[in-house]
């Protein structure tokens, strides 16, 4: 059978400093999206959040990629990417239009959210999304203004760029692996897509994707996304820190944080049973209690979540952020990470985990998912064009690296 443009299976693939996952999902007219397969693999070659070896990510992701489709018993040609970096930006932007008629139509909508949208980017930069955040029509704010009548129409946008080379990047990674991207997705906004309600925007929440590399903060306000960034900081410098400060491999300080971790020690601490570790060079064992490693870790997760609520405060987002703050991500399994975010924010806190999907595998269905969800549900968005989003397509290579190539073909 033959499907149509919407019924085409989406494809999401989360491509991340620790983990490559990709989830294929079918529209369905009960269910809503449902999840057709799913595949997971150990990440090479990316450093928060960007590629720095372009020929271990395509092979990463040729293999997800290939697991993904026959699993799903059919070949998928096309994903939307999450990305993420120190190099991503954002801003609110807003115009206003006089209204041609009399009554706004769809056309006098548009006109304001296209001048809304036309900021001056850096050259090296990117816009990859434009999100509807609201309209004031003869200076009263309206959810919807189609159809009413007025003289002035501004339109507002939050706009977010990524560093255009990085997107590239990960773009010849994917295309390599055999897929085209039918559009990139900011980690982060994924994220909370995944993980928030209704409710919690409309209240106001902040959103703390704690990945590998890289950090995403995302602020919600009146309903809307108000703020977002991205922080060069993740999982992976706590267990840098957990290496360096007991002197064994990277592998060991994964597991040590994985298996016994902790951002706060317990108030019982003797009590605990005491792990045998051997250093670099040492020829005894160094015990260590999982309350002592807090002493390593706690100091590292407070200067993330200081570093996100820098940015909060930065947001000046109207309102009390009264959902409080959402945490995850797979850093947000380290006990008493809740506690420190609920100290440090001075805000609620939870850890968020995503929609359990229809089809959507239990081990996916974790707060180090998030975003990979998340993307495949406002890939649906995207899709159907709904949800006053705007996303980048595959970008064209710059003129000088076609170039390069023709050159390239020249030699012997």
């Amino acid at each position: 059978m033959t499907r149509t443009p919407l019924e085409r299976p989406l494809v999401a693939l989360d491509v991340g400093t620790a983990q490559v996952a990709a989830v294929a999902a079918v529209p369905d007219p009960i269910k809503g999206l449902q999840v057709v397969a799913a595949a997971l693999e150990r990440s090479r070659g990316m450093r928060k959040g960007a590629v720095v070896n372009l020929r271990e990510v395509s092979r990463v992701l040729r293999r997800v990629a290939e697991r993904t489709a026959r699993i799903a018993r059919q070949p998928l040609d096309a994903a939307y990417v999450t990305f993420a970096g120190s190099t991503v930006y954002s801003q609110n932007n807003r115009a206003a239009v006089g209204v041609s008629r009399g009554v706004v139509d769809e056309d006098d909508i548009r006109r304001a959210e296209d001048s809304a949208r036309a900021i001056t980017v850096p050259h090296n930069q990117e816009v990859v999304h434009v999100i509807r955040r609201g309209f004031r029509l003869d200076d009263k704010e309206v959810p919807w203004p189609l159809g009413m009548y007025g003289y002035r129409l501004e339109a507002e946008v939050h706009i977010v760029t990524a560093e255009k080379t990085a997107l590239l990047n990960l773009q010849r990674a994917v295309e390599e692996a055999g897929l085209e991207v039918e559009g990139f997705v900011l980690g982060g906004l994924a994220a909370g897509e995944a993980v928030l309600s209704q409710a919690e925007r409309d209240m106001g929440v902040v959103v703390i994707d704690l990945g590998a590399g890289t950090t995403d903060v995302t602020v919600y306000a009146k309903g809307e996304v108000w703020h977002t960034a991205v922080l060069p900081l993740g999982g992976d410098h706590i267990t840098r820190d957990l290496a360096y400060g007991l002197n064994v491999p990277l592998e060991v300080a994964e597991q040590i944080k994985v298996e016994y971790g902790r951002a706060l020690p317990t108030r019982h601490a003797q009590d605990e049973e005491p792990l045998n570790i051997r250093p670099f060079g040492a020829d005894d064992d160094l015990v260590v209690r999982p309350s002592e490693l807090a002493l390593i870790i706690g100091p590292r997760v407070e200067e993330i979540l200081r570093l996100a609520a820098e940015q909060v405060s930065q947001s000046a987002a109207p309102g009390l952020l009264a959902a409080g703050v959402v945490l995850t991500g797979g850093t947000a399994h380290l006990p008493g990470v809740r506690t420190l975010a609920t100290r440090v924010l001075r805000l609620p806190a939870r850890i968020g985990r995503p929609e359990a999907l229809p089809g959507l595998p239990k081990r996916l269905q974790d707060p180090a998912f998030a975003a990979t969800v998340g993307a495949l549900k406002l890939a649906a968005l995207y899709r159907q064009g709904e949800g006053g989003w705007a996303v980048a397509e595959a970008l064209d290579e710059p003129w000088w690296s076609r170039v390069l190539a023709f050159l390239r073909g020249l030699l012997p």
